[in-house]
């Protein structure tokens, strides 16, 4: 399915037009064999008929999907750019939308945007059967569309202390307002925020979203003139070159990400330690 056709079904979603979005989605699933598993047509047609009942009984893809060797922890996901307010360069570069080239990645993101939207209760039944001391990433994809939804995570987050969440977010002013109307008490001490470069922010909103008490610190994409290596032969060289080009880019020194999460310290992931309170850490785009 071409990008276009999917960015179509996101605004669709994103405007909670479900009879329009039923409407796509059962063409597409007239379009191909929707008996072929992993298909378009197959997920597709997965998502309509949960749709079409009117987003009863159990979603048709998982809420919180499972990590891989690259992510191995738990993980939400929504659909990119229509669920974030707040993004600018980004927009040129979001690794996202890589996804789109799956149709279950698609699909997930879709359903996981819909029940933000019009069935959080769903995923709150799905946080609740999350392991004991889960250690869960808020958005892999998308990002926190409004100060309703940043609530509605932090009510959860409050309920289940043994879950340390983590997430990264160019929707600061959701954030700023969240602690205008709540206040610095009501953030929960188990989730950790990663401030993600190429918001459309500047850096006077990036400095009184320092003082947030969920904040970490900046988490920086920078030019490599070295592309990693999957396996990680090359570490040095990619390394040094996003050192070097953090510090052309006026981010000063900086701790490097390795790209897998879990793999860089030996207490745990960077960007959910305190330890790593205020520290800049960089990844390299090339």
């Amino acid at each position: 399915m071409k990008r276009a056709q999917c960015i179509k079904l996101a605004k669709l979603a994103a405007a909670n037009d479900n009879a329009a979005l039923l409407g796509e989605l059962r063409e597409i699933q007239a379009s191909g064999d929707a008996c072929k598993v992993n298909s378009w047509s197959y997920h597709a047609t997965r998502l309509a008929d949960w749709l079409g009942d009117g987003m009863t009984g159990n979603a048709p893809f998982t809420i919180f999907a499972k990590g891989n060797s690259k992510l191995p922890f738990y993980a939400f996901s929504a659909l990119p750019l229509v669920s974030c307010p707040g993004m600018g360069a980004c927009a040129k570069f979001c690794y996202s939308l890589r996804a789109w080239r799956y149709p279950a990645a698609f699909f997930r993101q879709l359903q996981n945007l819909l029940l933000i939207k019009q069935a959080p209760d769903m995923i709150a039944d799905a946080f609740a059967k999350l392991p004991v001391a889960a250690t869960l990433r808020l958005y892999v994809d998308g990002d926190i569309d409004s100060a309703e939804t940043l609530g509605f995570w932090f009510d959860l987050l409050r309920e289940r202390g043994d879950v340390a969440a983590y997430g990264y977010s160019k929707s600061w002013h959701v954030f700023l307002k969240y602690h205008a109307d709540h206040g610095p008490a009501s953030f929960p001490t188990n989730y950790r925020l990663n401030l993600s470069s190429g918001s459309r922010y500047g850096n006077d909103v990036a400095k009184r979203m320092e003082t947030l008490p969920c904040v970490r610190g900046a988490f920086v994409a920078v030019p490599s003139t070295v592309k990693q290596l999957k396996n990680g032969s090359n570490w040095r060289q990619y390394a040094a070159s996003v050192r070097a080009s953090a510090l052309a880019t006026g981010h000063g020194r900086v701790f490097v990400c390795p790209g897998k999460c879990g793999t860089c310290t030996a207490s745990g992931h960077a960007c959910g330690l305190g330890s790593f309170t205020g520290k800049t850490i960089a990844i390299g785009i090339h």
